[in-house]
């Protein structure tokens, strides 16, 4: 499932063949009337240094089928991804993977829909016998979100949780296997790098060893970039940053700035009556309006939206708390190191930024109390 997003130029392969140093028998769905059949190819090195489409060299091998069979010369030059080409068109295709020298049979039953066994390199045999256990869940989720209009989180969540634990019971059942590299790039970063830190040589010296360090070098972007997020939303709460100084009309135009109410405790709530989690916190902030009484200064900062709307919305809300707009200037999204819809900022009354909260999460309530007291 995540491999989808793993490398965009995936999707434009085909994959086919060269010479004669290994063979591939590739027996045809009894139902073939077809005298030809079409195998493409391109190597795994190709696949990953490519940058663009024009750099991806597909290859095409049109193969004489006689008696329901093909027979298909393994490229030299390289491991490579090899594709069966349909008679018809389909979303999914006959695909397997073969280094120079090795042996093959695929034995294609039908292209519509596809039911395929490859045999011959231990590789490819592991990769069949999960694809057994793995395709029925990935499809189960294809029917979720293509059939069902209005798919909970939870739904989509409990399907990709069972992907998840057949790929870790895979590796954990066959730690040498040479598909590990290549099923462990289906799981989220941080149960990718616990595996892939793990990875035993032999499983390291797999022909599809390209899948998992290209998804490596993502993981450990994104494990720097989500550090150094942490990093400045830690100072950001620290106590030692100045709130930044804004003016921003209300809902009669009038400029209010932050520094008009400096001395008193502020929360800063950045919103839109696009974004659902804002507006089901409403109450509970409703709520904290009432209670903390002129304790605090509530202003929402409306982002991402037309003025109409935002009229529109605060009218629709009934939001009794000072509002502002600030439209689609990101300005004020960098200074405050907005992440994410809603954003809560609690200001002391020495004008320095003391909790900031992305999302809606009651802790927030918590620590408001802790801040400014009952």
């Amino acid at each position: 499932m995540k491999k989808l997003l793993l490398f965009p130029l995936l999707a434009l392969l085909s994959g086919a063949c060269g010479h004669k140093d290994g063979e591939v028998t590739i027996h045809l769905p009894e139902n073939y009337d077809e005298t030809r059949v079409v195998v493409s190819h391109v190597t795994i090195d190709n696949m990953f240094s490519a940058k663009r489409q024009e750099d991806l060299q597909i290859k095409y091998d049109t193969l004489e089928v006689k008696d329901g069979v093909a027979y298909l010369s393994i490229d030299k030059s390289g491991a490579s991804r090899y594709e069966i080409e349909s008679p018809i068109m389909t979303r999914m295709s006959a695909e397997f993977y073969a280094a120079p020298g090795e042996t093959l049979e695929v034995s294609v039953k039908s292209f519509e829909p596809l039911d395929y066994t490859v045999k011959g390199s231990p590789l490819m045999e592991d990769m069949m016998a999960f694809k057994a256990v793995a395709d029925p869940i990935q499809q189960e989720y294809i029917n979720l979100i293509t059939t069902v209009e209005d798919v909970s989180e939870g739904e989509a969540k409990a399907i990709m949780d069972r992907y998840d634990a057949a790929v870790k019971k895979f590796v954990k059942d066959n730690p040498k296997s040479h598909l590990v590299p290549f099923v462990i790039p289906d799981l989220s970063g941080d149960d990718f790098k616990a595996l892939y830190d793990k990875m035993t040589s032999e499983a390291k010296e797999s022909i599809l060893m390209p899948y998992a360090i290209a998804y490596n070098r993502q993981v450990e972007e994104m494990v720097k970039e989500r550090d150094a997020e942490a990093a400045r939303h830690a100072k950001m709460s620290s106590g030692t940053v100045t709130a930044p100084a804004f003016t921003l009309p209300d809902l009669q135009g009038k400029k209010v700035s932050l520094s008009d109410f400096k001395g008193r405790w502020v929360v800063l709530d950045f919103w839109g009556s696009w974004c659902g989690w804002c507006i089901k916190g409403f109450p509970a902030l409703k709520k904290a309006y009432a209670d903390y009484g002129d304790k605090i200064v509530i202003i929402g900062i409306d982002c991402n939206e037309s003025e109409s709307e935002w009229r529109a919305g605060v009218k629709e809300h009934a939001l009794p708390w000072l509002q502002l707009y600030n439209g689609n200037d990101r300005q004020l999204y960098t200074d405050y190191n907005i992440e994410g819809f809603p954003t809560k900022v609690i200001i002391n009354p020495e004008g320095k930024i003391v909790d900031v909260t992305t999302g809606e999460d009651p802790a927030f309530f918590s620590r408001l109390s802790d801040f400014v007291g009952k």
